[in-house]
């Protein structure tokens, strides 16, 4: 299993030093200017996931700054999650998480691309159900004996298990896609090219939770690692549910964000 636990490792991996100087001119803090040189080479993959990064002192040297200011930088991008420390070793960079929006409305697939990264998919159940759950039933209105098509796949993101979901589809609306290869395909470009299904609101809630021993294996974390629960009923236009969706989230690799606003 993938671990983000530094003491796993045998070497660390080779960083280039920093060489931009930092501005004691100017108004922004000193550390924030560091915590800005240091996010720029995670961000240029210049300093990759595992870099050791440089000791306070190597860094107070090279900037001509206290060891105070350069603690404050390395302390925000802990919190931040994007470096990590290990006692008696050092300080690393930490494997990135994927920061979800709350909004807009979009599938896996594209959320990964929107963030720079590749999405995958694996299939570990594609089939029709005749008895959905009474839940599932009621979230797509199907009637009685009406059934749905179910699908669930571990969802990836550069090939790192981000995701456990479960669609549930009117087997009525989307005659035919049993026959379908959704392994590293998108599910909603398929809808939209095939069935002619956009969607346009869903409703979600989500809740932290312990992972269940099953999906903990796909995910790749131990058995009641947190996770984000997330169910969401999707609506395509005149206000018909096409999805209901139920997904188990990597809590150590999303982190979902929300902007909020004060209307007058």
């Amino acid at each position: 299993m993938s671990s983000q636990n530094p003491k796993a490792r045998s070497e660390p991996a080779k960083r280039k030093p920093l060489v931009q100087m930092l501005d004691k001119n100017s108004p922004i803090p000193l550390y924030y200017q560091l915590k800005t040189v240091i996010d720029e080479r995670i961000d240029s993959g210049e300093w990759p996931p595992d870099t050791q990064v440089p000791s306070e002192r190597e860094l107070c040297e090279q900037f001509d700054i206290s060891r105070i200011t350069v603690r404050q930088a390395l302390a925000e991008l802990v919190s931040d999650g994007r470096l990590l420390r290990s006692h008696g070793r050092g300080t690393f960079v930490a494997h990135s998480q994927v920061k979800k929006s709350l909004l807009p409305l979009m599938g896996f697939s594209e959320e990964i691309r929107s963030r720079g990264q590749e999405p995958g998919s694996r299939v570990i159940e594609f089939d029709e159900t005749a008895a959905p759950p009474p839940a599932v039933a009621h979230a797509l209105q199907l009637g009685v004996g009406q059934k749905a098509i179910r699908l669930k796949r571990i969802r990836t993101a550069n090939g790192r298990p981000m995701a456990v979901e479960t669609v549930y589809l009117p087997s009525a609306m989307v005659p035919d896609i049993l026959g379908e290869n959704l392994e590293d395909r998108s599910l909603y470009e398929l809808l939209e090219r095939k069935y002619k299904v956009t969607p346009v609101r869903a409703s979600q809630q989500w809740q932290a939770v312990s992972c269940p021993s099953a999906d903990a294996r796909l995910l790749d974390v131990k058995k009641g690692s947190p996770v984000f629960y997330i169910q969401r009923t999707t609506y395509r236009r005149g206000d018909r549910p096409f999805e209901h969706l139920e997904s188990y989230f990597r809590g150590d690799k999303y982190v979902f964000s929300a902007e909020l606003r004060n209307e007058d």
